[in-house]
């Protein structure tokens, strides 16, 4: 099935994109001025692990309020908010008034009011949707949002710092706003699908978490793709803690053209978006999802060992897009399976509850792979391409029994709450 570029999706899509943009620049502003403002990567480090943290302590909450509320007005107001955070922060880098800890707090808030919104665009993405189009647009989703993340908002976000310091804040502040608008704009009643759109969940706060939480550790197949992303996620962001400290003073790549170098690297997320759709069909989506993870770690490895010079900076940027071809098919493929997989009424909770499981230790490891970054800066992506590697090697089979499982049983029931009890449980994949 085709997806409409207008209509509901359409303003959908639009306010996603522009909201993504906009948290790349910040991501993107954030390291850049604090390697400007200290020597010590890991304080830069520890910039990452703010932007994880908050999904670890509020990614569940954030899905019980995205099945509870209009998701609608969520997204509005979780837009407004960072609009206002973000130009906050701008004031204070326009006074010099930044301090790094400044950019922690500042990466942390928005984090925080990430999560609600990006709970409400995951659970209401399925009501604008028909099911037959799912694939198509969450295809269409990775492609935009490689472009804005990877393509447009590291250049832009570098070229507005050597500008001014506050400059991408504003832009983001901006971008911010937009995105409330067009959430704002959506239909009220947004339901796609033929059957009617599910009541808001009953019960009190606790007992809706542990609904989703229970839906999805009971569902065999979703936790064993939960618990195979969980272990390389964690592998992914050990490799990565102190990326962009190990572009400038390695590859010697200067401070305006990192942008442009990450830009570069994530075309291979861009590709992933146009070849996703042809390879399951041919291959089918549990063979292509298991080779996703197989080609992670070790474009990784190279990236760690490439040497300081325009040739390294060359094969650098290819080892960064292979990378990321395999975590953009991860990530659209694993989405498709948890829209397939979970009711409406419970998507939101079991969406929070799975990015909160999966990043349970990232903020850690970003703050590990910051100190293995003291040492030697090619420690963390070096060790961290080859434990990845290993543990999607381990997990290969069992993702394509899982994902083979979780598309051909069709959304899970009550008869399916206890499958699985006493099987295996798996570690290692991608965020």
């Amino acid at each position: 099935m085709r997806v409409r570029r207008g209509g509901a999706f359409g303003r959908l899509w639009w306010s996603m994109m522009s909201a993504y943009l906009a948290d790349a620049l910040v991501w993107t502003a954030a390291p850049l001025l604090a390697v400007r403002l200290t020597q010590d990567p890991f304080a830069v480090s520890a910039i990452s692990a703010a932007s994880y943290l908050p999904w670890l302590l509020f990614g569940v909450a954030a899905g019980v309020a995205a099945d509870r509320f209009d998701r609608r007005r969520l997204l509005g107001v979780a837009n407004v908010a960072r609009a206002g955070v973000v130009l906050g922060a701008a004031a204070l880098a326009a006074a010099g008034r930044m301090p790094v800890w400044g950019l922690v707090v500042l990466i942390f808030v928005a984090g925080v009011l990430e999560t609600v919104a990006e709970e409400g665009n995951q659970a209401l993405l399925p009501r604008v949707v028909e099911p037959s189009g799912r694939d198509a647009a969450n295809s269409r989703v990775v492609a935009g949002t490689q472009v804005a993340q990877g393509l447009v908002a590291p250049s832009a976000a570098a070229a507005l710092v050597a500008v001014a310091a506050a400059a991408p804040f504003v832009v983001s502040g901006v971008a911010f706003a937009a995105a409330a608008v067009l959430a704002l704009l959506l239909p009220r009643t947004t339901a796609a699908r033929t059957e009617a759109v599910p009541r808001a969940p009953r019960g009190g706060f606790f007992r809706q978490l542990d609904d989703g939480a229970r839906f999805l550790w009971r569902d065999r197949p979703l936790r064993t793709l939960l618990l195979v992303t969980t272990g390389s996620a964690t592998c992914l962001t050990l490799a990565q803690a102190a990326l962009v400290v190990f572009v400038v003073r390695t590859l010697h790549v200067p401070d305006a053209l990192v942008g442009v170098f990450l830009a570069v690297g994530a075309l291979g997320s861009v590709a992933a978006s146009a070849l996703l759709a042809p390879a399951v069909r041919r291959i089918g989506r549990p063979w292509v999802l298991a080779g996703a993870g197989l080609v992670c770690g070790p474009p990784l490895v190279v990236f760690g060992v490439v040497p300081g010079s325009r040739a390294g900076v060359v094969v650098g940027a290819v080892a960064y897009a292979t990378m990321s071809l395999g975590v953009a098919v991860w990530n659209s493929l694993t989405v498709s399976v948890r829209q397939h997989r979970v009711p409406d009424d419970l998507l939101g909770r079991v969406s929070g509850t799975w990015r909160t499981v999966c990043w349970v230790l990232v903020p850690l490891v970003t703050l590990a792979g910051g100190a293995l970054a003291r040492v030697d800066l090619r420690l963390p992506l070096v060790l961290g391409g080859v434990l990845a590697t290993i543990l999607a090697v381990l997990t290969a089979r069992p993702v394509v029994r899982a994902v083979a499982a979780a598309t051909d049983g069709g959304a899970a029931g009550p008869a399916d709450d206890d499958a699985g009890a006493g099987q295996p449980e798996l570690v290692g994949a991608v965020p």
